[in-house]
């Protein structure tokens, strides 16, 4: 997530390099244009351009709203993850007593625990290397182990049968008491990673439709081409530059449509999950009254990831 509290013009220009030598193309075209082509009566294209760019305006509109949608709605359900997740450490470090549990032992208690709240850490990261495509699983092991992580990596989905995990170790504590409200409010919480879970896998797997991302982004280039190209019978630098602003106003937001659209792939407009889920760690590993704690993760150049 791009973090910058001013843009760089630098940060611009890497982003919008290929926008600029396209649009470097068309005026070279339209310079060459003019020095090649005589035309007695020049025409006027510039109300027609007007509708077109009118029309171009809706379209975009359109797909950049349910694009950033999208990134809210990814957005929102981590910021449900870290809520649910401090909920879950402090259930566990709490509600799991002796009266409830049976073990009477201070240590198997705190024993218990620990792998409960880590195994949740190793959840949050399977979540989020599972959503990126990713393959670094040996990222889990100072959480769940080596052995359960190469265990665990033959599965389909690595976080699900970590939450089953979960709930297995509690239903064998809670054992003939899992009628006791404890315990159903450690299970709900657990059913809420997988709401959370499945409304990321959701974003994740929904397509955003081809032909009409596709097809807004040939007709905003069409338009660009249109708007410039036009002035090759009738050339003005000054309206030129104009024209080319205002072309590249309309690439640059159906660019940034196009990046906001897909919020799991690890780029720069993605949601911020690695940080987030250092953020979840420092919590829980606080509660767990732990001392050496990585610090939070900091912007690279900008970028949040």
């Amino acid at each position: 997530m791009v973090v910058f509290k001013k843009v760089p013009p630098l940060f611009v220009f890497k982003f919008s390099w290929d926008l600029i030598l396209g649009l470097a193309g068309i005026v070279l075209l339209t310079v060459i244009a003019d020095h090649a082509v005589e035309i007695e009566e020049p025409t006027i294209l510039l109300p027609s351009i007007t509708v077109f760019g009118t029309v171009m305006s809706l379209f975009l509109a359109f797909k950049t709203n349910e694009s950033y949608n999208r990134w809210w709605e990814a957005r929102i359900l981590w910021g449900s993850l870290v809520n649910y997740s401090r909920s879950f450490g402090r259930q566990i470090a709490n509600l799991l007593t002796p009266e409830t549990t049976g073990i009477s032992s201070p240590q198997e208690l705190d024993a218990l625990t620990r792998t409960l709240i880590y195994r949740h850490l190793g959840y949050i990261n399977a979540l989020r290397i599972n959503l990126r495509n990713q393959s670094n699983w040996e990222e889990l092991d100072p959480f769940l182990g080596k052995s359960l992580r190469s265990d665990l990596t033959s599965q389909a989905n690595i976080p699900t049968q970590l939450i089953h995990q979960q709930a297995q170790t509690l239903k064998s504590v809670f054992k003939d008491n899992r009628n006791d409200f404890r315990y159903m409010q450690i299970d709900s919480t657990l059913n809420e990673f997988y709401n959370i879970q499945g409304g990321c896998e959701r974003i994740k797997n929904t397509v955003f439709p081809r032909v009409y991302s596709h097809l807004t982004t040939f007709f905003t280039w069409l338009f660009a081409f249109s708007l410039i190209f036009s002035l090759f019978d009738e050339f003005n630098w000054q309206v030129l530059v104009t024209r080319v602003v205002v072309a590249y106003v309309f690439l640059t937001l159906e660019k940034i449509s196009r990046a906001l659209k897909d919020p799991f792939e690890n780029k720069i407009s993605d949601t911020p999950m690695t940080a987030i889920c250092r953020t979840i760690e420092i919590d829980l590993r606080e509660m767990l009254g732990e001392k050496e704690i990585p610090p939070p993760l900091e912007p690279v150049k900008g970028i949040l990831y």
